[in-house]
């Protein structure tokens, strides 16, 4: 059996999922519970209702979730109030056949299921502060959208750390993997996130393994970056192979764009786990293999180009 995860929270997280594979449970469950267990803090600014709002002041969540033996998984994106979105992934993965479902639509299909819902999806005062604090910061940024909103990314990033991930390995064999976050702070309202994106924040296939992503989430979707990953196990390589290729990957988008864009990728076969980052020399990812969960930095950094625009 195996659970690993990344970020400082991500060892709740697997601690969590260690629980759940100890006393029988599926990987599934384990992914599930283990995301879940972040979501739940109140006190994180990255996931869950806790975390940092969209450019309007509410706080827009994307999870999703993927079963490595049948191959389904479902995101949901762009979900306001809904307390645990990877708890309506899994739902939706369980109950329905579609991949992914967005916006007011899956926040009334958390509640037609039961689901946890609050009643405001505003922000706290101090979070619209900060708000204000980075308005004046990127001021100075031309009239032009792209520019502007490039401006608000580079300053938001400052403030953001991202997502939680798990994958899971349980007893059986099975794999699976999923991801939740609320994405870059003071995102563009509607903006989704790679964590809601099969292949791109999270995939699992239980012949291979899985990989969970974390950081700039237009770079994963555009490298596809978790599917990358498992394609290369299914290649013969391993883990951490497979997780230096895929920050090779990302790390040519990102000298096309011109951007200082990071990313961290965890990739796990069945019995190893391997991860990397771009622009990321702190990138803590988490890992039992039986024993004691264990935390270390990624040991490979590939600093891609970066020039001001």
């Amino acid at each position: 059996m195996l659970a690993a995860s990344y970020h400082d929270s991500g060892r709740r997280a697997v601690e969590r999922a260690v629980q759940v594979l100890l006393s029988g449970g599926s990987a599934l469950d384990a992914v599930e519970q283990g995301v879940a267990e972040v979501e739940n803090d109140p006190s994180n600014e990255s996931v869950g209702l806790g975390g940092l709002p969209n450019w309007l002041g509410e706080v827009e969540l994307d999870a999703g979730i993927m079963d490595g033996n049948t191959l389904r998984a479902c995101g949901v994106a762009a979900v306001k109030r809904v307390k645990n979105p990877i708890k309506l992934a899994r739902r939706c993965l369980d109950e329905l056949p579609h991949a992914l479902i967005v916006g007011d639509a899956a926040t009334k299909l958390a509640e037609a299921l039961g689901l946890e819902v609050v009643k405001d999806s505003r922000a706290p005062p101090e979070a619209l502060e900060r708000r204000k604090k980075l308005e004046r910061e990127v001021a100075e940024a031309s009239s032009g959208l792209t520019r502007y909103y490039s401006k608000i990314f580079r300053a938001a990033s400052k403030v953001w750390h991202d997502t939680i991930g798990v994958i899971a390995v349980d007893a059986k064999g099975s794999v699976a993997a999923g991801t939740s976050t609320s994405g870059v702070a003071f995102k563009f309202p509607g903006r989704v996130a790679d964590s809601a994106i099969v292949g791109a924040g999270f995939y699992a296939d239980s012949r291979y393994g899985a990989a969970i992503c974390t950081g700039v989430g237009e770079a994963a979707i555009r490298t596809a970056a978790a599917f990358r990953a498992v394609l290369l196990l299914s290649q013969g390589y391993g883990p951490q192979e497979s997780a230096e290729a895929v920050i090779e990957a990302a790390a040519e988008i990102a000298a096309l764009d011109g951007e200082n864009y990071n990313l961290g990728v965890v990739v796990a076969s069945k019995s190893d786990v391997g991860a990397a980052a771009l622009n990321w020399s702190g990138f803590l990812y988490v890992y039992w293999l039986g024993g004691e969960v264990r935390a270390e930095k990624a040991p490979y950094v590939r600093i891609a180009r970066y020039t001001e625009k």
